[in-house]
């Protein structure tokens, strides 16, 4: 079998995990052999995190980065509760589809808001009334959203 301690470096392990980027100094002498649990852990720390979501029928979405998470936000303004959901876009979730769908599920007016900022181009859906767990549930249902893809806000301490 292979020697999982001792790796022979050629030239193409050496450039891709071995050397730093920037310019070597003169007499810097390189490791002939690694342990094989050592390459795997500079490939992982060099490669760059990427994410996919797949929804059936549809073209798979790859982005580069962490994947964004949902977030449901409770608020009050002029004296009514409204609830606030953003990030749906990187579900391939239609802002407009789930405010139609929760407008008759909960009887409630709903809008499609564009998030602030520039060159933001997803946009959050706006409840009347606080939803929390109504909104949870629904995404559950309709696009099998687990909770651990939901920010949900953090309860006040009372007292």
């Amino acid at each position: 079998g292979v020697d999982e301690s001792a790796v022979p470096i050629d030239e193409m392990l050496l450039e891709a995990l071995v050397k730093v980027a920037g310019g070597v100094k003169k007499g810097t002498t390189f490791p002939s052999h690694l342990p094989l649990s050592d390459l795997r852990e500079r490939l992982v720390e060099r490669m760059s995190a990427f994410h996919r979501v797949t929804v059936e029928g549809e073209a798979p979405l790859f982005k580069k980065g962490a994947l964004k998470l949902i977030h449901i936000h409770l608020k009050r303004a002029a004296g009514h509760n409204k609830t606030h959901i953003s990030g749906l876009e990187s579900f391939l979730i239609s802002p407009d589809a789930v405010a139609q769908a929760l407008k008759v599920k909960l009887g409630c007016t709903t809008a499609v808001l564009k998030l602030p900022g520039n060159n933001v181009k997803e946009q959050e859906v706006l409840l009347q009334g606080h939803c929390l767990n109504e909104v949870v549930d629904y995404l559950r249902d309709a696009y099998c959203i687990d909770k651990k893809w939901v920010v949900l806000p953090t309860p006040k301490k009372s007292g």
